[in-house]
Parts: C-alpha cells; structure tokens; sequence
C-alpha cells in the first residue's frame, strides 16, 4: 500500500490573513490563541484552530459589553481564545470582521 502524506491544516487554510496578526499584536491579543467559530447554539460556539475544534464560551466581559447582536461571535469571526480544557475554551477577544452579513428585524417595515 502506498504511503499517502498527509499536510497539515494551518489557519491560512481556515482564511486566517496576515492582517489579522497585526491587529493581535496591537490589541496585545497575541498570547491568545485564535481559531476561527464554524458554528453556534444558544451561546456555545465551536472553534476551529490549526489544531483542534474547542466548544467554547465567551468571557463575561464581552457578554456585559455587548450592545447588540453584532457584538457576539457569529460563524465566520476569527476569535482570540484560550483552552481551559482539552476540549473547552474561553473566548475573549473577536477579531475584526471582513465582511457582515446582516438581517433586518423581523419587526422593521421597508423604507
């Protein structure tokens, strides 16, 4: 049987850019490890690093700070987390959002 090599996955596979690192470093966000959310439920979100996917939870903070929805994760976002255990990690930080897709209200009338 041939041997099949099998690469890596990095976060430029994911869509990770360089801009993303320069923020981090401006934010002192570069500790953190970041991932990228690929799903949602009811506040939970799975996060998928170069590495491993982590059910993941934000911190207080960005709960308390939040204005709107807009303030959340969403799928897509890049966040800076932290792995508290094997498969659990805290969120703390959304990185910023490249492009938005967002949907009107339900109880909003067209202009």
């Amino acid at each position: 049987m041939p041997f099949i090599s099998v690469k890596k996955m990095t976060l430029e596979d994911l869509g990770y850019y360089p801009a993303l690192d320069n923020y981090r470093k401006e934010k002192q966000l570069d500790l953190f490890a970041v991932g990228r959310v690929i799903s949602e439920h009811k506040e939970r979100y799975l996060v998928k690093t170069a590495d491993n996917e982590y059910d993941s939870e934000i911190i207080g903070n960005l709960r308390f700070t939040a204005d709107s929805r807009a303030d959340f994760p969403a799928v897509g976002d890049w966040v800076a987390i932290s792995e508290y255990n094997y498969n659990n990690a805290l969120i703390h930080a959304i990185l910023p959002r490249k492009n938005v897709i967002e949907r009107q209200a339900v109880d909003r009338k067209n202009a």
